[in-house]
């Protein structure tokens, strides 16, 4: 039978995955949203190492404790080696699946859809993606633009809506067919890429100035761990330089208040390259230069 794409009814519609190391508040975030969108018995967090915190925060979802290797040798080669199949797994069972890291949440524009539910069963015919990429926005608190604290009872959205877009975290999040992901999550096998229209991953990592200091802080002490005695080089740039460049980043005040970028969007697309024996493409485009807010319509989402 040909592939329609058409939710299967055998299978629960969505579902979400991610993989956690401590990192309490944006667990708890994760769950919160994708809970409230999926319900938590569809929610899949690996523990990494074990966690009781984990356990405490993610009561209702399926918690899947992962062994540590204090030396964190290939750590990212590992775990999204892992990821990968632990997904295509899941998806005998799930139409879609959202996977991510902890300090990322996808939302769909709520003028497009209430929520991610209703808008991924608008999905059929004969041409429907693997998998798709939502639009990157990474937040970036400056502390003199956004003076708001975050507060538990209030949207993450309702106090940060500072971003800039980011190509590179316009990830192939959103999966319906099997995938080799690679590290990061920042590409995977499925061509072509397909920049979704209405959806939005939300990166969390510089959302907050005192969180973001402390969190990137202890990211750089886990590079030397993995770094050991060898030259920095030859283990990568990966949360090397992520504090500093922060610091520069915080100091931005957003230009307009715009959502769409399309010429941004364009330049995504037009400057994607492939990469790996022609079998992954990387969007271009790099990242904005200027900052942007999201409209008000956001602010209840996430």
């Amino acid at each position: 039978m040909a592939d329609r794409g058409i939710m299967d009814p055998t299978k629960v519609p969505c579902g979400a995955i991610t993989m956690a190391y401590q990192d309490y508040f944006f667990l708890e975030r994760w769950v919160r949203h994708y809970g409230a969108q999926f319900g938590r018995q569809h929610l899949y967090i690996l523990s990494h190492g074990g966690d009781s915190e984990h356990t405490r925060i993610g009561a209702g979802c399926n918690i899947i404790t992962l062994p540590r290797d204090p030396t964190m040798f290939r750590l990212d080669r590992r775990r999204w080696a892992f990821i990968s199949q632990f997904a295509n797994g899941m998806l005998r069972y799930y139409n879609w699946l959202f996977v991510g890291d902890v300090d990322e949440v996808v939302i769909v524009d709520p003028d497009t859809a209430p929520d991610l539910v209703t808008y991924m069963s608008r999905f059929e015919g004969r041409d429907v993606p693997k998998s798709l990429c939502p639009f990157a926005i990474e937040l970036i608190h400056n502390p003199e633009v956004e003076t708001d604290p975050i507060a538990d009872d209030a949207t993450i959205l309702s106090r940060r809506r500072v971003f800039r877009a980011n190509a590179n975290y316009a990830k192939p999040c959103v999966m319906r067919r099997d995938v080799a992901f690679t590290i990061g999550g920042h590409a995977n096998n499925h061509l072509p890429r397909v920049l979704d229209p209405h959806l939005y991953l939300i990166h969390l990592r510089f959302f907050d100035y005192d969180i973001t200091c402390t969190r990137l802080a202890g990211r750089r002490e886990m590079r030397d761990i993995m770094t050991g005695e060898k030259d920095p080089k030859d283990v990568g740039h990966a949360w090397g330089k992520d504090l500093e460049n922060f610091k520069a980043l915080a100091s931005g005040v957003p230009v307009r208040e715009d959502i769409d970028l399309p010429e941004f969007r364009a330049k995504m697309i037009e400057g994607q390259q492939l990469l790996h024996d022609g079998k992954v493409a990387f969007w271009g485009g790099g990242r904005t230069k200027e900052l942007y807010r999201l409209p008000p319509r956001f602010s209840k989402v996430f």
